[in-house]
């Protein structure tokens, strides 16, 4: 009994790791359930991360991830996705879905509580030709590209595939890996009965 009186007078961790925090000073008063000490496993790092329902139902445990630190911009971490959540909150945009994932390389310049960009890759098409989105347009119910020839721009049809939020995949048009295309062309070289373009942002 006097063994367990003189134990209940030390701090042990619950598990091994790195205090980040000391909340209380010697003459504090303290009170039960009060935090002291803040204690962090730096050796594993997780980012949280909400997901959209519109996005959500591509996210599984297992995919692989990258993140790029806001404080380390130099530099991109890897990792996979380790939990999705079962249930949604609701916010001012949406219904959004917590996703955890685990950082495979963090080092000393990453810190808890830091802010990460996060991009899981939900699936890989090797040896494609791509466009970017802004070059993309709907022309008379068709998807074109104007390609630069002779110094003339040129519309291409096109054939779309698979695509992010910034390229798509083309799988079929006139269209070879170096030619000049051009990014969000004028309204100008638009013929008539087309309608609004099937990207985000006007010709410029």
């Amino acid at each position: 009994a006097a063994q367990a009186t003189v134990d209940m007078a030390r701090i042990t961790a619950p598990f091994g790791g790195t205090i980040t925090s000391v909340e209380v000073k010697p003459g504090d008063q303290v009170t039960a359930g009060m935090v002291a000490i803040g204690l962090a496993d730096l050796s594993t790092q997780f980012v949280d991360v909400d997901v959209s329902e519109i996005d959500i139902n591509r996210i599984v445990v297992g995919q692989p991830v990258t993140f790029v630190l806001d404080a380390v911009q130099d530099k991109t971490y890897s990792g996979e996705v380790t939990d999705v959540s079962l249930a949604g909150t609701t916010s001012g945009t949406g219904v959004n879905f917590q996703v955890t994932a685990r950082m495979a390389d963090a080092d000393e310049s990453v810190r808890p509580g830091m802010t990460a960009a996060v991009n899981v890759v939900v699936s890989e098409i090797a040896n494609v030709l791509i466009v970017p989105n802004r070059a993309i347009r709907a022309q008379n119910g068709d998807r074109v590209v104007y390609v630069l020839r002779d110094g003339r721009p040129v519309p291409v049809d096109v054939v779309l595939g698979a695509s992010s939020d910034t390229d798509s995949q083309i799988v079929d048009g006139d269209i070879a890996a170096g030619d000049l295309i051009i990014l969000n062309p004028p309204t100008m070289m638009f013929g008539g009965g087309m309608g609004g373009p099937p990207w985000a942002g006007g010709g410029s």
